[in-house]
């Protein structure tokens, strides 16, 4: 976001001193690198002997290193956590648990069962967790739509979801399988980085728009504002440090179309003898208007 804000002054050619900011891609590195949090937490879920300790082992000797020492860190006290730092404050992780709730296990036979089911509800709700192919043939990734046999009604699922492709590839009964070749399940850390992977395509291609949602209390009563908790959300979501990037450059912008029309409206009439040399080109109005060559 910080340097879309600076590179938009680029690309205008606008004299511009770079501001500094904190950069988050170390902490990004870290959690999603090829030797990373979630990487190596995979890894460590598909072994049949891995245990949380042995995942904290796997961190701590990827990970705690020079280049990582600013995002990476072992807590003074205790064996069983890790903290990371992240762009709003640092986090400790206890690893109790991750392996077993990375590994989100569900038997075969469960999901076979209620893939089967005749049930038109229950075979919607699984389209939308599965991200399976609807009755048009439409994209695994992309949002699908499950008819409703009650009244034909149709139901839009917005929750993609690319990282349990190989479920559906296993189920679907496309040709035969290979001995001793098992599906790859998918795990929660997988599924949250073909996620990621396919919501960067999509602002990738898109026009971003921030939108912020800021808890005003903790008691979820309305008309009730506690600033420090407000404040803190703002810094914590790099909003402050956008609006100082702003105030510090340009936060004020027309087009030149609205900039001629708003300042001729009020000019003198030597002005119009200026437009009607250069309507053509309006970047080159705009100076004349303000009195630079």
């Amino acid at each position: 976001m910080f340097k879309l804000e600076q590179q938009e002054y680029v690309r205008e050619a606008i004299n511009w001193t770079f501001i500094d900011f904190s950069d988050n891609q170390p902490c990004i590195d870290v959690i999603e690198g090829k030797l990373g949090v979630l990487a190596l937490l995979d890894e460590e879920s598909r072994m049949p002997s891995g245990t949380d300790a042995s995942f904290l082992t796997k961190l701590n000797t990827q990970l705690a290193k020079p280049e990582h020492k600013a995002v990476f860190k072992k807590p003074r006290f205790g064996n069983s956590a890790f903290t990371i730092a992240h762009y709003a404050l640092d986090v400790t992780y206890e690893v109790e648990g991750f392996l077993e709730k990375n590994r989100d296990t569900v038997p075969d036979e469960q999901m076979a069962l209620l893939s089967s089911s005749k049930n038109t509800f229950l075979k919607e709700v699984l389209d939308a967790a599965l991200g399976s192919k609807s009755a048009d043939g439409s994209h695994p990734d992309s949002p699908s739509f499950s008819d409703s046999g009650s009244g034909g009604s149709r139901r839009a699922s917005i929750i993609p979801d690319p990282g349990r492709q190989s479920f559906i590839g296993s189920s679907s009964g496309s040709g035969p399988k290979r001995m001793g070749a098992a599906a790859k399940k998918p795990t929660q850390g997988s599924i949250f980085k073909a996620s990621l992977i396919t919501l960067m395509d999509t602002l990738s291609v898109t026009e971003v728009h921030y939108i912020r949602c800021i808890k005003p209390n903790e008691h979820k009563k309305p008309w009730e504002f506690a600033p420090q908790q407000v404040l803190g959300q703002l810094r914590a979501c790099g909003v402050l440090e956008t609006i100082r990037i702003s105030c510090a450059g340009y936060p004020s912008r027309w087009t030149y179309e609205e900039f001629a029309e708003r300042l001729v409206a009020a000019s003198i009439p030597v002005v119009f003898q200026l437009i009607s040399n250069y309507v053509s080109d309006i970047t080159c109005l705009c100076p004349l208007l303000i009195g630079r060559p």
